[in-house]
């Protein structure tokens, strides 16, 4: 009679004799995540480097004597945030609705800006691949802010650079 320990490792041979091999990746495709919204009937994607999060609108107190893109600062977690209409500041056109408005904080290093947007689209998987050298049609106010497109399933999906947005002098001159 076999003993527990002989009884375990012929049980081991057998499991590794009829073992199927791991599947082995052949072709690993570099990827980038953004996170996808709209201001207007443009849709676009931003870099999660340049995300911190993403918000319903909050409460916000409005401050006199600016453009009207500057919608106001908002108290959030102690901290104060001034939160901008990104559809305002680039076409000219305040949001309709700023209550139904989701507000992305853009990261820089000055600090963090909440940018208000229509709609929120969730996170943007593109293949490296996927990289479009040609930007599609796109309105002329938003074309400074635009560093690269990606093209999925016939779709453009615009790069909004934040970081060339905070650059900007108009961005930074707030008063009216």
């Amino acid at each position: 009679m076999a003993s527990p320990f002989e009884v375990l490792q012929s049980v081991e041979a057998e499991s590794l004799n009829k073992a199927a091999g791991l599947p082995i990746l052949d072709d690993v495709k570099q990827s980038w995540t953004g996170i996808g919204f709209r201001i207007g009937d443009s849709l676009l994607v931003a870099s999660m480097d340049e995300v911190a999060e993403i918000l319903h609108m909050p409460v916000y107190t409005q401050i006199p004597g600016v453009r009207s893109w500057m919608v106001g600062l908002a108290n959030v977690r102690g901290n104060l945030l001034p939160l901008l209409d990104l559809k305002g500041f680039v076409t000219g056109q305040d949001a309709a609705s700023r209550k139904d408005c989701r507000v992305l904080v853009a990261r820089h290093e000055s600090g963090m800006t909440g940018l208000v947007v229509d709609e929120i689209l969730g996170l943007k998987h593109f293949y490296l691949e996927e990289q479009a050298y040609e930007i599609p049609t796109l309105a002329d106010n938003l074309r400074p802010y635009i560093k690269m497109a990606f093209k999925n399933a016939d779709q453009y999906w615009p790069v909004f650079s934040f970081a060339k947005l905070i650059q900007q002098e108009k961005f930074l001159q707030i008063a009216i």
